[in-house]
C-alpha cells in the first residue's frame, strides 16, 4: 500500500485546466521523481499535496485513508513538509528560530526556552552532520545549499513521512548535490516517501525509483527505474506539442535579415552568462526555456531593469545601455511583463486609464491638462480593434477576465510604434479563444515590421507564433533554429540538457 496516493486530481483556473485526473501512489521508502515541461502541472499539484490550494475533485490518501487538508498546517499535521529550490526562510532570523517558527517552545511565562529547543533539534542536525553552532547563525548567513540542510532538519522535527523536493538543485554546486542525494538516500532508507521533482534528466537514473511524467496536466505514464530511455521521457514530456507545427511558414526573408535588435555577449551571473540573442525586424524570435533558464532576466537587463556586468546591446546597429525602462522605452523597446497582477496592470483604475498609458503625452493639452474626450476615444478604439470585451472605459480592469485583462495589457505595448516589442508569457493563465486571438496579434505585429520577441514556457505557443526559435538552460543559449528543423522534441531535449539535444549552430 502507498503511503500517500492521489487518485483523479484534478483541477481548473477560471477556464484553464491544470490538472486532469491525476493519479500518482508514493509508497515508503521510495523516491518517485515527478518529471513535466512548464506548465505540465507539476507546481499545482504540490500545492495541492501541501495544502496550499484544494482540488476540483479527486482523493488523496494517507496510509490508506482518505483526507481533505482544510491548510497548509494541516497537511504539515499528517506528515507532509517540502523542501523548494529557492528556500522559504526568514533570513533575518537565526537557524533555530527558523526551525521552530510558529511552534517554539516556551516556558509557563510564555519566554521561549531556547535551551529546550536546541536539545530537541539535536539528533536531527547529527542526523544531517550538520553543526550544531550553525544554530546561533542568522539563516542569510547561509549558502542556498544550507538552508536547504535546515529545511529538511526542520521536516524531520515535525516528523515529516512525506518530503517532497522541489528542484532542490537548480542552483546547487556539483558538490552540494551529491550531499543532498546521500541525504535523500538516507531518508529513503529511514522509511520516508521522496517526490522529486526536476527538470535535469540526467538526476532521475541516480535518484529515483520511479518516474512519472505529466504532459498538460494528465499523466503520461509511470516507470521503474531503467524501464524507460532518456529519449523516451523526452517525447512524453513534449505531449501534445510533437504534432503541432507553426501555424504559417517563416518569413525566410524577414528572420534572416540583419538583426534590427540583439544582445551580444550579455552576461548578468548568477542569472545568465554570454547570451546572444539576434533579432530581426517583420518576424516573431521566440525564447523557450524552463524555470530558471535565464530568459526573463535576459529581457530585463535589455529594458534597463537589471544591470548587465558584460558584452553589449544594439538597436539599428547602435549600442544602448539603458539605464531604466522609462529610457528602454524612449530608446524603442516595450516589454510586457511576465505577472500581469503584479507587473502590468494598473488594477484598480479603468480600463482606459490601462490602455492608454503608454500614449498618454499625445493628449496632454496644456501643464497638468489632459484631453480626456481623446483619451476616451482612444480606449474605445483600443477596444474594437483588440476586442476587448468590457461596458465602457471606465470599467476598473480587474472586474474584467484574466483574458480581457490580458488583451489590454497587450493592447497598451502594441499601440505604440515600437522597434521592439518583448512578450514575457503573452497568454499566461487565459482561455484557448482568447490565446488564440493574441497570436493572431502578435503575427500582425511582426508583419507590420516590428522585431517581436515571445518569452514562453508553453511549447505549442512557441511552434505556433514563431519565425525562429532560441532555446535557454542554465543562463546560456544552447540551440537556435526554425521550429521546423528543431521540433517539439529538440528543443525540449535542449531545455532538459538531454544527450539528443541538438547543438547551437557555429
Amino acid at each position: 500500500m502507498s503511503l500517500v496516493e492521489l487518485s483523479g486530481i484534478t483541477k481548473h483556473f477560471g477556464g484553464v485546466r491544470a490538472l486532469a485526473g491525476v493519479d500518482l501512489g508514493v509508497e515508503a521508502g521510495e523516491t518517485h521523481v515527478l518529471l513535466g515541461e512548464n506548465g505540465a502541472g507539476k507546481s499545482t499539484l504540490i500545492r495541492i499535496l501541501t495544502g496550499a490550494i484544494a482540488p476540483d475533485s479527486g482523493t488523496i490518501r494517507i496510509d490508506g485513508a482518505a483526507r481533505v487538508f482544510r491548510n497548509p498546517q494541516h497537511a504539515q499535521a499528517l506528515g507532509i513538509a517540502a523542501v523548494y529550490q529557492e528556500p522559504l526562510v526568514y533570513r533575518h532570523l537565526t537557524v533555530l528560530e527558523n526551525m521552530f517558527v510558529g511552534q517554539e517552545i516556551c516556558g509557563p511565562a510564555g519566554t521561549v526556552r531556547r535551551a529546550a529547543m536546541a536539545a530537541t533539534v539535536l539528533p536531527w542536525f547529527r542526523e544531517l552532520d550538520l553543526d550544531t553552532d550553525l544554530l546561533a547563525r542568522p539563516m542569510s548567513s547561509l549558502s542556498i545549499g544550507y538552508q536547504q540542510l535546515v529545511l529538511i532538519a526542520q521536516a524531520l522535527l515535525r516528523n515529516a513521512r512525506i518530503i517532497i523536493f522541489d528542484e532542490p538543485t537548480s542552483i546547487l554546486s556539483a558538490a552540494e548535490t551529491d550531499r543532498l542525494f546521500a541525504i535523500i538516500a538516507r531518508l529513503r532508507a529511514g522509511g520516508r516517501a521522496i517526490i522529486y521533482i526536476t527538470h535535469r534528466l540526467a538526476e532521475v537514473p541516480r535518484i529515483a525509483d520511479h518516474v512519472t511524467v505529466l504532459t498538460d496536466g494528465a499523466v503520461s505514464g509511470t516507470f521503474s527505474r531503467g524501464e524507460i530511455s532518456e529519449e523516451q521521457l523526452v517525447t512524453l514530456m513534449a505531449g501534445k506539442a510533437r504534432g503541432h507545427a507553426p501555424l504559417a511558414s517563416p518569413r525566410p526573408s524577414a528572420a534572416e535579415a540583419e538583426p534590427v535588435f540583439s544582445v551580444l555577449g550579455l552576461s548578468a551571473p548568477p542569472y545568465f552568462t554570454d547570451v546572444s540573442w539576434r533579432i530581426p525586424a517583420g518576424a516573431v524570435t521566440g525564447i523557450y526555456g524552463l524555470v530558471g533558464s535565464g530568459r526573463s532576466e535576459v529581457a530585463l537587463a535589455a529594458f534597463g531593469f537589471l544591470r548587465p556586468t558584460g558584452g553589449e546591446i544594439r538597436l539599428d546597429g547602435r549600442i544602448i545601455a539603458p539605464r531604466s525602462p522609462k529610457e528602454a522605452i524612449r530608446l524603442g523597446l516595450g516589454y510586457l511583463p511576465e505577472d500581469r497582477k503584479l507587473q502590468g496592470l494598473f488594477a484598480n483604475k479603468p480600463l482606459e486609464s490601462n490602455l492608454t498609458a503608454n500614449v498618454l503625452s499625445r493628449f496632454v493639452r496644456a501643464p497638468m491638462r489632459l484631453d480626456f474626450g481623446g483619451l476616451m476615444g482612444e480606449a474605445r478604439r483600443v477596444m474594437s480593434r483588440y476586442n476587448i470585451k468590457a461596458p465602457n472605459p471606465l470599467t476598473v480592469i480587474r472586474t474584467l477576465s484574466g483574458g480581457n485583462q490580458q488583451k489590454g495589457l497587450f493592447a497598451r505595448w502594441a499601440s505604440r510604434p515600437f522597434r521592439v516589442l518583448i512578450l514575457d508569457e503573452p497568454t499566461r493563465g487565459i482561455d484557448v479563444h482568447t490565446k488564440d486571438e493574441i497570436h493572431a496579434f502578435i503575427r500582425n505585429l511582426a508583419a507590420s515590421g516590428v522585431a517581436v520577441v515571445v518569452i514562453s514556457s508553453d511549447l505549442p505557443e512557441v511552434l505556433a507564433v514563431s519565425d525562429r526559435v532560441i532555446v535557454m538552460r542554465e543562463g546560456r543559449v544552447v540551440a537556435e533554429g526554425w521550429p521546423r528543423e528543431l521540433g517539439a522534441e529538440g528543443i525540449v531535449a535542449a531545455a532538459v540538457g538531454a544527450a539528443e539535444a541538438p547543438r547551437v549552430p557555429a
